[in-house]
């Protein structure tokens, strides 16, 4: 455990989940120090302050032991390099425990999951490349949290920066694409595009013909004979 964090003075039991709840038993004067939420309700003559007990029913333990696990050891308990769909896995639990501490008003632990996102783009995984996250990361943020969202900002400025139409055409699917990510990613690219790059395009760029320039219908024109001018 961190040397710093206080481990004085009373428990408090939180309840995570709905029908397969689990209870946490953690340090008052650690949790509240860190979370602004559980701050608010174990002070002033709330039911949560006389029982010390906080219920989260619509909130995942296995989230919540994430962040529990990072409070104590600030660390992630997950790894997972393997590469696809799998890998993708560890992504959508930090997106979750993401929102989860929008939830409990806990910027450090925002700050590091965005932090443990950054270092896994940068991971190798077992393949030997890296992995970035696609569809239903980007929704789980986009569904659940706010515009002005620094993890919205994230995503975006991977794609920006990294990103590859395979990225959209192969590993993503339109389902889980919010519209609202699609529109922040076209703005962000407009933004980044090089101000000098062909104010006029190529003259048979968007012809059916395609590369077969013989055919171009100018050629036509071209050869027609013109007309004399009368004197």
């Amino acid at each position: 455990m961190d040397a710093c964090l206080d481990l004085t003075g009373q428990m408090i039991e939180v309840i995570v989940g709905a029908e397969k709840h689990a209870p946490f038993t953690i340090h008052e004067n650690v949790i509240c120090a860190s979370s602004q939420f559980f701050k608010k309700a174990m002070s002033g003559d709330w039911s949560e302050s006389r029982s010390r007990s906080v219920r989260l029913a619509d909130e995942d333990p296995e989230i919540f032991h994430i962040y529990t696990q990072w409070l104590y050891h600030d660390t992630f308990p997950v790894q997972i390099d393997s590469p696809g769909v799998k890998g993708n896995a560890e992504y959508l639990l930090l997106a979750k425990a993401y929102v989860l501490g929008d939830l409990l008003q806990d910027g450090n632990f925002k700050d590091a999951v965005l932090d443990a996102m950054i270092e896994k783009t940068t991971s190798r995984l077992s393949d030997g490349k890296t992995l970035f996250p696609v569809g239903p990361v980007i929704r789980h943020i986009y569904d659940n949290t706010m515009e002005s969202s620094e993890a919205r900002r994230l995503l975006v400025d991977l794609y920006t920066q990294h990103g590859q139409g395979d990225w959209l055409r192969k590993q993503a699917c339109p389902e889980d694409l919010p519209k609202e990510f699609l529109y922040d990613l076209a703005v962000a690219v407009l933004d980044k595009r090089d101000p000098l790059w062909g104010s006029t395009p190529e003259p048979c760029a968007y012809h059916q013909h395609k590369a077969d320039k013989s055919i171009c219908y100018k050629n036509r024109l071209a050869q027609k004979p013109r007309k004399r001018k009368r004197v």
